[in-house]
């Protein structure tokens, strides 16, 4: 990320410090009241996890925030999410994964899964539908280009005044922004990276973008493409950068779950020892990706819950 980048998202950091001193110590007791079971049985998920009971979690298979290595799953939202699960004293053992198509990660709640870890970014209108966890870490977007970047291209938004086709994936946040400002010609949308970069390849699209981690390790992968400096999307209607931030997700009614996980997380993130020691190895630093008290209440001030 270039120091310019850098700086920018420090000074918007500063703006949310407020607010986030306050959501930072919301949390609950393992004998909160919660959501029931939705069998009108009254015990929350949060409780039965914590009486020993499993639950389900879904993910989408998109290093390195949460993916499947051999019989693993493995990533910087798992590490962190299991750490977070574990001082609640819910063990891994408890934990049914459920491998799910990115667009159904929400869409899923409550049917096929019961919690998301998954490194989903915080949006708006993603918290009008579900409980986000407050961010576990934060994360600028990229394009990933042809070797050379013979189009020119820098960003996202910048893209948008030209004639060039973007590259997205399906339910992402990137999506989200395309679909405000490009002409839909100029689209292309695909179920996952892999297939996105099928389709730069082959000429169908002009760049690809998504999270400058996952673009990176594209990139580190095939010689063939490249990536762009890092950036934050913009919101087409402020002008103002879209923080980029993952977090857990939760159905509305485990609030008290999500409440317990920030509890712990605040913990965690104050020992960044501890926080860098989790995600070092998929490439998060503390200097580059420590959300620094950001909330989801300050992402979704409209639309939390």
């Amino acid at each position: 990320m270039s120091k310019e980048l850098h700086l920018n998202r420090r000074t918007i950091f500063q703006g949310t410090a407020a607010g986030a001193a306050a959501m930072a110590l919301a949390a609950c007791s393992r004998t909160d009241s919660g959501g029931d079971d939705g069998n009108g049985g009254g015990t929350s998920l949060l409780q039965k996890a914590q009486d020993g009971g499993k639950i389900r979690v879904a993910y989408a298979n998109e290093p390195p925030y949460a993916y499947t290595e051999g019989d693993n799953v493995l990533g910087q939202s798992v590490d962190v999410q299991t750490h977070l699960l574990g001082e609640l004293g819910i063990g891994p053992d408890q934990i049914e994964w459920k491998l799910t198509d990115w667009g159904a990660l929400i869409t899923g709640l409550g049917t096929n899964h019961d919690m998301v870890i998954a490194g989903m970014y915080v949006t708006p209108d993603r918290c009008a539908a579900v409980a986000f966890a407050d961010p576990d870490y934060i994360m600028p977007d990229a394009l990933l280009v042809t070797a050379g970047n013979p189009g020119g291209w820098t960003t996202l938004n910048a893209m948008a005044d030209t004639d060039g086709v973007i590259g997205v994936m399906n339910g992402t946040s990137e999506q989200e922004v395309a679909d405000q400002i490009f002409d839909e010609d100029r689209i292309n949308v695909q179920a996952n990276l892999a297939a996105l970069i099928l389709e730069l390849k082959a000429g169908r699209c002009d760049a690809v973008g998504l999270t400058s981690a996952n673009l990176k390790l594209a990139a580190d992968a095939d010689g063939d493409v490249e990536t762009t400096d890092g950036f934050w999307l913009t919101d087409p209607e402020t002008g103002e950068d879209i923080i980029g931030a993952g977090a857990a997700v939760f159905q509305p009614k485990d609030t008290d779950f999500r409440d317990a996980i920030n509890e712990k997380l605040q913990e965690l993130l104050a020992d960044t020892e501890t926080w860098e020691g989790l995600v070092s190895e998929y490439g998060f630093t503390v200097e580059e990706n420590h959300p620094e008290g950001l909330t989801a209440q300050d992402l979704c001030p409209d639309t939390y819950q």
